[in-house]
């Protein structure tokens, strides 16, 4: 693509990419950073920025008391039906 700038021509090249919000198709110059189209960009700007707060971990329970929990539902593969539920 060319782009006309008063009496001189100069080249740019441009790709395909797709905007990481709304998958969309549009061309940008060959490396440039954006990830997305002009609406998103302009609707994730007026986002607030990210929290830099840590948010707690959550807490495993222990297996055991996974296996306390459900240690009544099959007692024996018996009970169980071919698709793998309780009969």
């Amino acid at each position: 693509m060319k782009k006309r700038t008063g009496a001189k021509a100069e080249e740019g090249s441009l790709e395909l990419k797709y905007c990481e919000r709304c998958g969309g198709l549009w061309l940008r110059p060959v490396g440039g950073q954006q990830i997305y189209c002009t609406v998103c960009a302009q609707a994730m700007a007026e986002l607030p920025p990210p929290s830099t707060e840590v948010k707690r971990k959550a807490t495993r329970r222990n297996d055991w008391e996974f296996e306390e929990e459900f240690a009544g539902y099959a007692s024996s593969e018996s009970e169980l039906d071919e698709a793998g539920g309780l009969i």
